[in-house]
């Protein structure tokens, strides 16, 4: 896919103890997680690092029967998915529908007409790990 994917947009971590791990990669790798929100549709508490162009997200759920919570029970502790910035949703998505990729969901889910979007590749195309594509939308100006 040489030409496909701009950048590693995102690295997400999931974990149980989100303020100890954070607390981890602060004090290891001198990291500042100055950003934090919560995503209420997946009860998901998120808290950021920028590293270059890269965003580092450490996880962690905020209810028992939520996403992160279920992968951590699966899964245990560990890298959630990568996120790649795409040149070009619609041709990527293409390309990996004629190639069997199973995604999720089927198509993009888009954040207005112009505004960004973003489709995961589900983990058993990829040999166990969740690939989430985010074409930025267009840009104004």
């Amino acid at each position: 896919m040489a030409g496909m994917i701009e950048n590693i947009e995102e690295v997400v971590l999931a974990v149980e103890d989100q303020d100890k791990v954070v607390a981890l990669f602060e004090d290891l790798f001198d990291l500042e997680f100055k950003d934090s929100w919560t995503v209420p549709a997946d009860n998901m508490s998120v808290k950021c690092a920028h590293i270059g162009s890269t965003m580092f997200h450490i996880v962690s759920s905020m209810s028992e029967n939520a996403v992160i919570a279920r992968f951590i029970r699966d899964r245990g502790e560990g890298v959630h998915h990568i996120a790649f910035r795409v040149r070009d949703m619609d041709e990527i998505v293409t390309r990996l529908r004629e190639k069997g990729v199973k995604l999720v969901p089927e198509d993009p889910i888009s954040l207005g007409p112009s505004g960004p979007s973003y489709i995961f590749v589900h983990p058993r195309s990829l040999h166990g790990i969740m690939i989430e594509l985010i074409w930025p939308g267009k840009k104004e100006g």
